[in-house]
């Protein structure tokens, strides 16, 4: 248990029954002569009552602002919140305050820069200190010098890139069956993996849980000429179009009708809606199915093709209703958009105002997560984030740069330097984002996966909570993984390999 300075007082009561001070000459070791405090004021004297570091912006900003655990029970003290990766902490200097004590001293140990040395601590002190080695140990002395109590201080370092995003592959090198086209979409609450050979013959996965190892089930009767890539879902039915347009619904994904439709692209689904393009002539329209009765013509800077998958939002501070939006595609004179677009149920409208810098068609939209720290506090905020990666550019190039909007698709800029894909990933287009909370710990290593090699997470890294903690030992919990299903390169080959990621700090066991 952590407790503060005041909690500190039971227990030296407990300790100080059973001492006597060296010039008590009443014999009862309660009354110390010389200063006429209690023994037990006397040892709380030892408490370390503050701690924290010395502003240095060479190392990090705001060093001074981050916020140190003191736990008087175990004689620990420690930030529960780690550092950034690769910052330097051999050269600190820390602020220590206590309750009165009449010294404190610095023992470091097994420094790889400093020799085993003791250091005499006072507020102006300018020696720093290496905390890298993990043995650094602060003694108080009490007021009275016949006490004292040892600290351990640990300043806690990410010993991976927090915020960057670590992918693991799939067991197989090749999705089953050596395809050439794939889709993957969520139906209900399942993962749905369409496979479609050579020969045009197209076999079906079915997951629970993606983490599972895929096995083909099923095989869909295709009509002929249907795009793999249109396929959409509302919960209820698959809807494709074929070439020529032609929309054809399933219940199953076997077995396919058509339903009299005759559509130039497809959205997505909001909610029982399927949202769309017609042409007429020379001219767009927005269109649903089925058929609301209304008849809009397509904004000159709206995509008709290329779009990403379509995602429906059930409500966030920048809308009071369900928001489907998509980002990127292919506008009716020919040019590429970055911009994103939603529907609120009745009208579609352009959203954002900084749109993503390379326009780009077939890049895969998700939702997830990523953390921003407080200037002062050097607290950190989880916060709800859109993520576009992939897609291909005009000049036929294809791009695997991520790209973050943390307000809805209003604004876009290019995710830092450790949220961009690590170079093994490939570039893509039309790649499939499906994000499923599945449990890690003692199943991460099973299910036939191939995970990458990573660092051994220390068990003092926590992740960032809502305000939960773990009262019973945790040995597995959920993390919200993100799936990329195959994409297609510059020549348009299928990459037939499942990657699986998330953020770093997500990854992180939770303190027990």
């Amino acid at each position: 248990m952590i407790k503060r300075f005041g909690s500190y007082i039971s227990i030296a009561l407990a300790m100080a029954a059973g001492m006597t001070a060296c010039n008590d000459n009443s014999g009862s070791g309660y009354v110390t002569e010389d200063t006429g405090y209690t023994s037990e004021t006397m040892y709380s004297s030892t408490a370390i009552t503050s701690f924290n570091l010395k502003a240095n912006s060479k190392v990090l900003a705001d060093l001074d602002s981050i916020f140190f655990t003191i736990d008087l029970e175990t004689g620990r003290i420690f930030n529960a919140d780690s550092l950034p990766y690769g910052t330097d902490i051999t050269k600190l200097i820390p602020n220590i305050g206590t309750s009165g004590s009449s010294k404190i001293e610095i023992l470091i140990r097994n420094s790889s820069v400093m020799k085993d040395t003791t250091i005499t601590y006072s507020s102006s002190m300018r020696d720093s200190i290496d905390f890298s080695a993990g043995g650094v140990i602060a003694r108080v002395t009490s007021l009275n010098e016949q006490y004292t109590q040892q600290y351990s201080i640990r300043v806690n370092v990410h010993k991976v890139k927090s915020d960057s995003l670590v992918w693991d592959r799939i067991a197989w090198e090749q999705l089953p069956g050596n395809p050439e086209k794939q889709r993957t979409i969520l139906h209900g609450e399942k993962v749905y993996t369409f496979l479609q050979s050579a020969d045009g013959s197209c076999r079906i996965a079915v997951m629970d849980d993606p983490i599972e190892p895929m096995a083909l089930t099923a095989t869909a009767t295709l009509p002929e000429g249907l795009n793999l890539r249109s396929i959409v879902s509302n919960d209820a039915a698959f809807f494709a179009l074929d070439n020529d347009g032609n929309m054809y619904t399933s219940t199953d994904g076997t077995a396919w009708t058509a339903t009299g439709e005759t559509w130039s692209h497809i959205y997505g689904a909001y909610e029982s809606q399927i949202l769309g393009v017609k042409k007429t002539g020379d001219d767009y329209y927005y269109t649903t199915y089925p058929d609301n009765g209304t008849s809009v013509k397509v904004a000159a800077d709206c995509p008709v093709s290329g779009t990403s998958d379509l995602l429906l939002m059930e409500g966030s501070k920048w809308a009071d209703g369900p928001q489907a939006i998509f980002t990127g595609g292919r506008i009716a004179n020919g040019n590429l958009t970055g911009a994103t677009w939603s529907y609120d149920g009745s009208k579609w409208a352009k959203i954002s105002e900084t749109p993503i810098d390379r326009a780009k068609e077939g890049m895969s939209l998700f939702p997830y997560f990523t953390y921003r720290k407080a200037n002062k506090s050097w607290r950190v905020t989880k916060l709800f984030t859109l993520f576009a990666t992939g897609g291909r550019l005009g000049d036929g190039n294809v791009s695997n740069y991520v790209y973050v909007s943390r307000d809805m698709g209003i604004t876009w800029e290019r995710a830092d330097r450790l949220m961009q894909f690590p170079s093994y990933i490939p570039a893509f287009y039309n790649a499939d984002a499906v994000v499923w909370a599945s449990e890690l710990g003692s199943r991460s290593s099973a299910l036939g996966w191939n995970e990458m090699a990573s660092p051994a997470i220390p068990a003092w890294l926590t992740p960032l909570t809502d305000g939960s903690r773990a009262v019973t030992p945790v040995t597995t919990w959920e993390c919200p993984y993100i799936y990329l299903y195959g994409g297609d390169n510059a020549s348009g080959s299928l990459n037939p390999q499942v990657w699986r990621g998330v953020i770093n700090r997500l990854t992180f066991k939770p303190l027990i």
